[in-house]
């Protein structure tokens, strides 16, 4: 057999959550789209003596791998925005120094502050929660403080017997009131919102970004609507003269909006992942599926398989592909955990804040219920009291988890891409209400056509060369593009980058996924 014939008989079958926006396309309409970016001096001397080659065909000969790209690169979307300010207020000033001195100054200052906040506001629909909460605050410190300059300063009209032993206590009521209302809808509807509001702030991949990525995706589809996989057959032999033929599946996304989709710890433009079978002796083996820059492994007899029109089970390896951060798992699930928040420091720091302040309120609550709730988690969480296991467990009152938590969900209710048969003998989950309550109901733009499009790397295209990022890169490593498909992202004090092992050595990868996962021997 041929290397695409192999390829083909073994391709797996893509099922995708009913929300998804991002299906798996070809890399040239991406980088037709893109500019590319230094990000530091090696990059910017190699960016020089490549200026005027187009970025498909200059990409493979960068060396360096201080590079990015940016797929969405309209002026008020991104930090250009911010330059064109800087210069405009220092313009800005010395025309108002000249004109009025510092009167001058002052007056294009309040302006260029203005500015600022404009800018800030525009560049992502989430932003502008920040006025709810601002309002929610201001009326809770004038409830605090109106009152407060209302007894200290006595009136004529109104006897101190009168303030103190009837309009007092009144008050007092009323302010308890008041403030338990007002800190319920912050923890309701403004608290849950703001780890995700201050990624984004610190995000080059905006909520904004992620709307506008759907858009441009969504015109390539109607050029080029035929889904894509990149094939890779590597041959190799074990130290017990085994023969092992490993087919990779490798699936590029043009955006990973996560957070937007299902709650998720990121956003970033560019998406690698990829699905790979392992023949051991021209038998199948097993599966393994890239999941957040890891892994998992299904023994081939456990896989769940795609079904012909006869209902007999094929050598396709039905595979659910996670809403928004496209993960691949062997079995329609939804996950909500902690453990998801490792690979982030400041996502663990805003979650268990999130958590410490809900478990606050739940301890000085007004309800019984709510008390008593908190009280049990003192004195039954022993070791795990106000830890992330705890904060992630916790309910409410009303039975409601009081933490949000990033969501995997990989439920398989929506697109298809792949052999058609009895698709509905695959196996999907339903949607629960809580499900429902926290995955975005959206518009989608799927492909016309759902047979794969094979393309092989063997021998490897000049854009598998490129060791830079795939999309724009952020002050967090989580929000910035993932390099490609050969090359693993660059550590901290690490000179050049390493290729990945599931590329250059995929039976350690095996091996190391074997010894590591459980219960799938």
């Amino acid at each position: 057999m041929t290397e695409l014939e192999i390829l083909e008989k073994y391709e797996p079958v893509l099922r995708f959550a009913k929300s998804e926006r991002f299906f798996p396309m070809a890399v040239e309409p991406y980088l037709e789209q893109c500019l590319i970016f230094p990000s530091g001096p090696h990059g910017v001397v190699e960016a020089l003596l490549h200026l005027n080659e187009p970025l498909v065909a200059r990409i493979g000969k960068l060396k360096s791998e201080q590079f990015f790209l940016r797929f969405i690169n309209k002026p008020l979307n991104d930090s250009d925005v911010w330059v064109w300010w800087a210069l405009l207020s220092a313009a800005g000033m010395v025309g108002g120094w000249f004109a009025a001195n510092f009167a001058g100054i002052e007056a294009v200052l309040a302006l260029s502050l203005l500015g600022a906040l404009v800018i800030f506001m525009l560049a992502s629909p989430i932003r502008l929660r920040i006025i709810p909460a601002a309002l929610a605050v201001l009326f809770f410190v004038v409830a605090e403080v109106v009152p407060v300059w209302f007894f200290l300063h006595p009136s004529r009209y109104i006897s101190v017997a009168v303030e103190y032993l009837i309009l007092l206590p009144i008050y007092l009521i009323v302010l308890f009131y008041l403030s338990v209302r007002t800190m319920k809808f912050i923890l309701d509807h403004l608290i849950p919102e703001a780890p995700g509001m201050v990624m984004d702030m610190l995000s080059q991949a905006t909520e904004k970004i992620a709307r506008e990525s759907y858009f441009e995706y969504a015109k390539i589809l109607e050029k080029d609507p035929k889904p894509v996989y990149y094939g890779r057959v590597l041959r190799e032999t074990d130290a017990e003269a085994n023969r092992w033929t490993i087919l990779q599946y490798h699936f590029f996304y043009a955006f990973n909006d996560w957070r937007l989709a299902a709650n998720g710890m990121n956003h970033h433009e560019g998406d690698w992942e990829m699905v790979a079978v392992y023949l051991k002796n021209d038998e199948p083996y097993a599966v393994l599926f890239s999941q957040h820059g890891a892994g998992n492994i299904e023994k081939w007899r456990t896989v769940r398989k795609a079904v012909d029109e006869h209902g007999n089970d094929t050598t396709h390896p039905v595979v659910y592909v996670a809403l928004g951060s496209h993960a691949n798992y062997s079995r329609p699930e939804v996950i909500r955990s902690p453990v998801m928040y490792k690979p982030g420091r400041l996502q663990q720091l805003l979650f268990w804040v999130d958590g410490f302040i809900h478990y606050l309120f739940l301890l000085l609550n007004p309800n019984q219920r709510a008390r008593q709730i908190a009280l049990r988690q003192f004195w039954t969480q022993g070791g795990n009291f106000l830890t992330e296991e705890m904060f992630a467990s916790m309910r409410d009152e009303t039975d409601h988890y009081v933490v949000t938590l990033p969501m995997e969900i990989a439920s398989g209710d929506g697109h298809r891409i792949g052999l058609d048969g009895q698709n509905t003998r695959e196996g999907i989950l339903k949607s629960t209400s809580y499900i429902k309550r926290i995955m975005s109901d959206r518009q989608t733009t799927r492909p016309h056509v759902k047979e794969w499009r094979r393309v092989l790397l063997n021998p490897e295209p000049d854009w598998v060369q490129y060791k830079g990022l795939w999309g724009v890169k952020s002050m967090l490593s989580e929000e910035s593009g993932p390099p490609g498909p050969k090359w693993d992202r660059p550590r901290k004090d690490q000179i050049g980058v390493q290729e990945r092992k599931r590329w250059g050595r995929p039976l350690e990868w095996l091996a190391e996924l074997e010894n590591t996962v459980p219960n799938k021997k």
